[in-house]
């Protein structure tokens, strides 16, 4: 029930998902099984004649399939020009091919064994004893076309259906062919006619084109706004393929409306395939075709994305079930995935028809290779495909390696390019990614921004800590509230009390912006409250100096010390704002512009005044300038606050489609019904 729950907002995405993995293996299943023999001559090719696929032809001892279907095609061409010549439709028939008439006949010392009375061998023999062995030949039935062979067909119920399909289409062909409607150049009525059906198609597909366009661009909208969600870009894709299958369909049917296109299309289709199934080069014992590769990559793709999905429901559901720590979670997934991605992977190329020991002969080549001296290609080379492939670190990111601080480029196969802040373009090899340390700001989602300010040693330390705290907690767009910032006195240095200011933002290339208000409003609040900055001190020692002299002296530190401290406390002391002021954030995710709280049906019941988890969390981090983690502790807390609670008081806070609701509106609720 509550896993039912849980993940019946999702329910979508995971039916595409599982539609998405299921074409991918029905496409390559479909590429793969006509490659599964020995051979890639196995290959079927098709009888085309006027544009119909009349049969679909195997090879046949030293014959293949091409040649096959070349000469059967020739036949019926040929019988089908006497047929019209003479008036008459072609015609079908079955005939039992008559095996050759053995005899044997004995002589007075020989054995003279003949075929339709031509001689075939002599033998002697010994007391008219046969020495011969004559096995009888087995009767085959003969598929004729005006009496012109075609084909030999062993079934008897193979022959018939044979017969009938071909008797059908030959019929078909030659009413056309006899009434001149097949030819490549078509009437001027037909002509017409065809452009109004290609008009009207064209029209249509103009119109849903216009309606996907327009869908596009809504959801784009959605994904601006919230970036975070996947899901829109799942959408976009699919609008994608569905505005590229539209205009396949209206190409595919405007082809089939003229006969010479249609012809042209059959053509290249023919081609295609020819060239898909032809060997590219040989693999051991095995040879590869184009269609072989891209079968197993696309079944490789498959089983990616299928293995994902998989390692992110274990990771998501079914580990917290059963309770295991987080380490625990993440080690057993890592393995699963990779056992999985293995095991499969080594299942398709079996699949694919290439042997194991073909590809022991290439990890044997590239071992030569890389003892040649490519070991350091090599091992960029892999290197950029760990990069690719697990994403450590991602296009825009801003990284740092070594002593280079930059953003993220592009990742090549070989090497890395980041661009540093002066806009010159460093070239760093992915090996260094992988085998050094590499800091990426933007990989916790989250990024302090620090300044230093250090005060003199006659400061009150507390009436500092809270104005320089009421300095970073003014409100700036990139400084988030949750974390707040926080101050911290930090050590005694040589010249006063250093303290640190700490404010957290998302983006790490806002940090100079950012440091820079931060220091703007420290020297604000420092000014306003009257406290000095520590300037560097040096030591003067003054010898028999003239009591008066430094009694005045003495005098005029303490009086100016004392118009300042006059000055200051008759100002309001600095304004420190809570971390979490519950009421002002309940009252506004209730508000006009707050989450959606609204009614909502699970199955056959209705829940009144509730809304989602993940909705509120996306809420906090819009207007409270949250992190997501920060979202979901606020949840935790308000649910521990008892601010709100679960509808059926199941689960703490989460960032899930779960139903929430406030107290407050229950009261309500509760009153409302009394």
């Amino acid at each position: 029930m509550n896993f039912i729950q849980n993940n019946m907002a999702k329910f979508p995405k995971y039916i595409f998902r599982f539609a998405l993995v299921l074409c991918i293996g029905l496409l390559s299943v479909f590429l793969l099984s006509p490659v599964q023999a020995e051979d890639v001559k196995i290959i079927k090719a098709p009888v085309i004649l006027d544009s119909r696929i009349l049969l679909e032809i195997e090879p046949l001892d030293n014959y293949t399939a091409q040649e096959r279907a070349a000469s059967i095609t020739s036949t019926l061409e040929s019988a089908l020009a006497d047929s019209i010549e003479q008036k008459i439709p072609p015609k079908v028939e079955l005939q039992k091919k008559t095996p050759p008439k053995l005899k044997v006949t004995p002589s007075e010392q020989n054995v003279e064994l003949t075929v339709d009375t031509a001689l075939l061998v002599e033998v002697e023999s010994d007391d008219n004893r046969l020495l011969v062995k004559v096995v009888p030949i087995e009767q085959n039935l003969e598929l004729m076309v005006n009496s012109r062979l075609l084909m030999e067909v062993e079934s008897e119920e193979e022959a018939k259906t044979l017969q009938e399909q071909l008797q059908q289409s030959l019929d078909k062909i030659w009413q056309e062919r006899t009434a001149n409607t097949k030819n490549t150049e078509m009437s001027e009525f037909e002509l017409r006619i065809a452009l109004k059906y290609l008009t009207i198609a064209f029209v249509i597909t103009l119109l849903l084109q216009t309606g996907l366009v327009l869908l596009f661009r809504q959801v784009l909208r959605r994904k601006i706004k919230n970036p975070e969600r996947r899901w829109y870009s799942l959408q976009l894709l699919v609008l994608v393929l569905l505005q590229v299958g539209v205009w396949a369909t209206f190409i595919w049917y405007g082809v089939k409306l003229f006969p010479i296109t249609e012809d042209w299309f059959y053509q290249v289709v023919e081609h295609l395939n020819k060239t898909f199934s032809s060997q590219m080069f040989q693999l051991g014992e095995e040879k590869i075709s184009l269609n072989r590769i891209l079968a197993i990559a696309l079944t490789v793709v498959a089983l990616w994305i299928g293995v994902s999905w998989f390692i992110r429901i274990l990771k998501s559901r079914l580990l917290p079930l059963i309770e295991v720590e987080r380490s625990h979670q993440d080690a057993i997934a890592f393995f699963a995935q990779y056992a999985l991605l293995s095991i499969g992977t080594l299942l398709i190329i079996n699949a694919g028809g290439v042997d194991f020991q073909s590809i022991a002969i290439l990890i044997g080549a590239l071992g030569i290779g890389i003892g040649f001296g490519l070991q350091n290609i090599v091992k960029d080379f892999i290197c950029g495909l760990i990069l690719i492939v697990v994403r450590p670190i991602k296009v825009g990111e801003l990284v740092q390696v070594g002593e280079f601080q930059g953003l993220v480029q592009r990742i090549g196969t070989r090497t890395t390019d980041i661009s540093n802040i002066e806009r010159y373009i460093i070239t760093i090899p992915n090996s260094r990614f992988i085998e050094g340390e590499v800091l990426n700001w933007n990989r916790s989602g989250i990024t302090r921004v620090k300044a230093y300010v250090t005060i003199p040693y006659e400061t009150d330390i507390d009436f500092v800590y809270r104005v320089l705290l009421a300095a970073a907690q003014v409100e700036h767009p990139d400084i988030l509230r949750h974390p707040p910032p926080k101050v911290k006195f930090r050590e005694y240095i040589e010249d006063g009390l250093q303290f640190r200011v700490v404010a957290f933002i998302r983006d790490p290339l806002k940090q100079p912006k950012v440091r820079t208000h931060l220091y703007n409003q420290i020297e604000i609040h420092l000014r306003k409250y009257g406290i000095d900055v520590a300037r560097p001190q040096k030591d003067l020692t003054l010898k028999e100096l003239d009591p008066e002299i430094y009694g005045w002296l003495r005098s005029q530190t303490s009086d100016e010390f004392r118009v300042i401290s006059q000055e200051t406390q008759f100002l309001e002391p600095p304004v420190i704002k809570e971390e979490y002021d519950w009421e002002a954030i309940s009252n506004a995710m209730r508000g006009e512009n707050g989450v959606s709280i609204k009614d909502r049906r699970f199955k056959f019941k209705l829940f009144k005044n509730v809304f989602l988890g993940s909705e509120a969390v996306e809420w906090l981090m819009v207007n409270e300038r949250a992190t997501r983690e920060e979202a979901i502790m606020m949840g935790e807390l308000m649910l521990q606050q008892e601010i709100i609670h679960h509808i059926f008081d199941e689960h703490r806070f989460k960032d899930e489609p779960l139903f929430y609701r406030f107290y407050n509106d229950e009261e309500v609720e509760s009153n409302v019904e009394s």
